[in-house]
């Protein structure tokens, strides 16, 4: 009897190692590569609205996923540490930018990040309306 209680717990742990790799690999395969899109404005401005963000890892850390990569425009990329959330949803990316601005996506169809980003009130003082503005990329590889 005991016997088959510890053969039936190595096999519990076997699969849950086995689980949590494929899903890392899976999360790997989803995000990791470059993704390209634009930013909304609520103003006509001079400032380039394409965007990318280039995913470099997904890992595990402390059991919670975290995606490392550099987030910007064509003329510069700054480093991210991405919060990755898997519920019910799908998949929910989310960090915060050097000047306090919020984003959060989900990603669609395997292709495509969707979501928001929330301005600093420093950056939002315009007085035109709400701080979030829509943001969109498609990985291109």
């Amino acid at each position: 009897m005991r016997v088959r209680v510890v053969l039936w717990l190595a096999v519990v742990m076997v699969l849950s190692l086995v689980g949590v790799s494929q899903a890392q690999i899976d999360l790997a395969k989803a995000l990791v590569g470059r993704w390209e899109g634009e930013q909304e404005y609520q103003l006509i401005s001079a400032d380039n609205p394409k965007r990318i963000l280039v995913i470099e890892s997904v890992s595990q850390v402390d059991g919670k996923w975290v995606a490392n990569g550099r987030y910007g425009t064509p003329a510069g990329l700054v480093r991210v540490k991405i919060a990755v959330e898997t519920g019910g949803k799908g998949v929910d990316l989310s960090w915060t930018g050097p000047t306090g601005n919020q984003f959060q996506l989900n990603l669609l169809r395997d292709k495509h990040l969707v979501g928001k980003i929330t301005l600093t009130m420093e950056q939002g003082k315009s007085g035109t309306g709400s701080r979030d503005r829509t943001l969109k990329l498609e990985k291109v590889n």
